[in-house]
């Protein structure tokens, strides 16, 4: 208790506030909030995950939303809707498949094959279900697996990496399908808006691993993307 009277009275109290800080986490962290879940789903035969084909990542239809709320297709998870910069898509699922590959465990079937396959499959069978239809695309690509993923929010920072009047938020999931019977193997899902330190001491962490930087809204999915992969299955 001497060591902090003195901090406290220190003649630099952003410093003195900041090692406050540090030391009330030290009891604290383990009530921080979490942004990132993942599910494994058991299955009746499981599945050696090596060629995955991957479905363009899609933005949720806010034509369908119930206040503001929608029903995932995939998994039947609700979740609320944000607003969802143009082009979000894309920049998912480049870093999705980035991180993917980064692994070098599986052959990846790209997006844009998957999707013409399904193009023509939904065309034929118009009363599948979305898993159906996903599941015929990935067998007849050859895949144990397809991944099919949604963003939800997807808002750039405003200003600079150290200054900046609005912080990146972003929300996304990931499903990973078995082929056999459209069955969910994996699901995976990111949601978080960046803060600073002193709006939420909870992040003490992210504060540090970030060097106190204000990330892009990339910079956010590529953390969110990461952190899927470390219990994405075959990824280790």
């Amino acid at each position: 208790m001497g060591t902090l009277f003195i901090l406290l009275k220190a003649r630099r109290p952003a410093a003195a506030c900041l090692l406050v800080a540090v030391i009330l986490s030290v009891f604290l962290i383990g009530c921080a909030p979490h942004n990132l879940s993942t599910k494994t789903y058991a299955l009746d035969e499981p599945i050696n995950v090596h060629r995955i084909a991957v479905f363009p990542i899609q933005k949720l239809d806010s034509d369908e939303a119930v206040d503001n709320t929608v029903r995932c297709e995939v998994c039947g998870a609700v979740v609320t809707l944000g607003s969802v910069e143009p082009q979000a898509e894309r920049v998912v699922e480049e870093v999705v498949l980035s991180r993917l590959e980064k692994t070098g465990k599986f052959e990846i079937v790209p997006p844009e094959r998957t999707q013409g396959v399904y193009q023509r499959i939904s065309s034929d069978f118009l009363k599948d279900s979305l898993k159906g239809s996903l599941g015929k695309v990935g067998r007849e690509l050859g895949a144990d697996a397809i991944l099919y993923g949604h963003v939800y929010r997807f808002r750039e920072r405003k200003g600079y990496a150290y200054g900046t009047d609005q912080a990146a938020s972003v929300a996304f999931a990931l499903h990973l399908i078995d082929v056999r019977d459209g069955s969910l193997i994996w699901r995976g899902k990111f949601d978080k808006t960046q803060t600073s330190l002193m709006e939420n001491i909870f992040q003490l962490f992210a504060f540090y691993k970030e060097r106190g930087r204000w990330l892009t809204a990339r910079e956010l999915t590529d953390e969110g993307a990461a952190g899927m992969i470390e219990t994405f299955p075959g990824a280790n």
